[in-house]
């Protein structure tokens, strides 16, 4: 959901956080989310039993391959409220850390139904279950969740719990107060310091948020045990959907940066796609739709990589700065080069770029200084060049109320207007068209010899700053050889609507295959 991609660093430095602290910890991806396999989920729509089986598949793994005695669920928003769920029928579970869970089902439902019809643009009709971002609830998950309260989850004896919650969330002191008088050890502590799982700034480097007085509670609650005598080997783990080979990968200096490499289950590719991430979100994507994209890739017999910038999702920060999540606009070229380095290393020869939103401004960055990149496909790029701090929100607003946004874009839509218009006079006085970075940089491409695919959801808003450069039909590109722009009707600019980012996945295979079949007749 929504909230696992925002709190994804923050999650990750909670897990480093702990074994540092003496409890091995597990982090995972529920069933039909992030990096984890389908099966039929989506399709039968019975999420709600799934994730919670995954939970209890973790603790049993725990147990057989780490060999753990004692067992705690910690989870944020929704994964807090199915680690309770999970409890209340186990036996071996010593605690619960509980970070800001979704106390009654019925408000998660509200919400969500009100984020997928902003999704769709329209009423979604409930009957019929909800399509928000990657999932496909059915009416059965929709009415277990709105079903849950854990107010009135009945606990095992024994059991020590701390719920962390926001100051004025009254369900959070209800939910103590009932565990309390049904003799649980229940404690309800504040949120200072944790602010960052909800959302932050895009733009600033931020401090991811600061766990201590979690773990401060877990240890005296909850002491960790002695190290076992040896260490534990770990496998590593390898998924196979259908057509591809999955497999986890760390790259860069002191092996710092992380990504997912798709491949073909079948053949070599002599070609990769780099999909770095966006925004502030893992390289699984908002959606997981660079999972899909990876995927599909692979079906079509092209290798992709995936992967996070320092300091975003799983990959570290540099040294020193592995509690701070790093700015949106930082100089990304050295990731992408520590990528491309990695894939040559182990036998790719052409590569491609992609990105979607941020992740397109930086391909772009990246490319025109990579000679190595010889395709890029740029998805809903919000800009060529890096904006003044007070025009960040559009690019990621659901870290700030409705009416802010709405503030913010329509003084970005008035600026970026008047940028249109000075762009047009200028080209019409034979001045300025060379001048800007945009036009720069499609030259540099065009003469290296470089396939350019910019791919925009429909509305003039998603597409002004490269209308501006370009025109809103792209005709300006039409002086840059390999270079061409497509409107995609019903694609969201986040790409999490399935009906829409279907098409746009067709032409971006169908892009990189035309490419390599290019190369190939040379």
């Amino acid at each position: 959901m929504r909230e696992a991609s925002h709190a994804y660093s923050a999650m990750r430095q909670l897990g480093a956080d702990l074994a540092a602290a003496g409890y091995p910890t597990l982090r995972f991806d529920y069933p039909a989310a992030g990096n984890s396999l389908d099966g039929d989920l989506n399709h039968g729509g019975l999420h709600w039993t799934a994730w919670q089986r995954s939970i209890e598949g973790a603790i049993e793994w725990l147990r057989a391959v780490c060999r753990a005695r004692t067992v705690v669920l910690c989870g944020f928003a929704t994964g807090g409220t199915l680690a309770a769920l999970v409890t209340a029928r186990r036996s071996d579970v010593a605690g619960l850390l509980l970070l800001e869970p979704v106390i009654v089902g019925r408000n998660l439902v509200r919400q969500l139904g009100l984020e997928a019809d902003l999704q769709r643009d329209e009423d979604a009709p409930r009957e019929q279950g909800l399509e928000i971002r990657e999932m496909r609830f059915g009416p059965l998950t929709v009415a277990q969740i709105a079903g849950t309260d854990l107010r009135e989850l009945v606990l095992p004896a024994g059991l020590k719990v701390a719920i962390f919650a926001k100051a004025d969330s009254q369900a959070a002191d209800d939910c103590a107060r009932a565990w309390s008088d049904r003799g649980i050890a229940a404690s309800r502590h504040g949120f200072d310091g944790m602010h960052g799982l909800l959302g932050t700034e895009p733009l600033d480097e931020v401090p991811l948020a600061d766990f201590t007085a979690a773990i401060d509670w877990l240890e005296q609650a909850i002491p960790a045990g002695p190290v076992a005598g040896q260490p534990i080997s770990l496998p590593v783990f390898v998924l196979q959907p259908p057509g591809c080979i999955d497999a986890p990968l760390r790259f860069g200096p002191e092996s710092r940066l992380f990504g997912m490499l798709c491949r073909p289950a079948r053949g070599h590719s002599d070609d990769v796609v780099l999909i770095p991430s966006n925004g502030r979100e893992p390289s699984s994507g908002a959606a997981r739709q660079n999972v899909a994209l990876a995927r599909r890739l692979a079906e079509a017999g092209i290798a992709s990589f995936r992967f996070d910038f320092a300091g975003l999702g799983d990959s570290l920060g540099p040294p020193g700065k592995e509690h701070v999540c790093g700015p949106a606009f930082a100089d990304r070229t050295d990731d992408i080069r520590a990528a491309i380095d990695t894939l040559a290393g182990l036998g790719f020869s052409r590569f491609a770029g992609h990105g979607l939103g941020l992740g397109a401004y930086h391909a772009l960055q990246a490319a025109v200084v990579e000679p190595r990149l010889s395709t890029l496909i740029l998805t809903n790029l919000p800009l060529f060049t890096a904006p003044a701090s007070d025009a960040a929100s559009p690019l990621e607003p659901r870290s700030r109320s409705t009416v802010e946004v709405l503030l913010r874009a329509a003084r970005l839509h008035v600026r970026n207007r008047i940028v249109a218009r000075l762009a047009r006079m200028a080209r019409r006085f034979g001045r300025g068209s060379q001048q800007s970075f945009a036009h720069r940089a499609m030259a540099a491409l065009s003469q290296r010899g470089v396939r350019t695919l910019y791919l925009f959801s429909a509305g003039p808003r998603n597409i002004e700053a490269f209308a501006a450069e370009f025109g809103a039909d792209g005709h300006g590109l039409a002086v840059y050889p390999g270079a061409a722009m497509r409107v995609i009707p019903g694609m969201d600019p986040s790409l999490t609507v399935t009906a829409g980012r279907l098409p746009a996945e067709t032409l971006m295979v169908e892009f990189v295959l035309a490419g390599r079949a290019e190369k190939s007749a040379r």
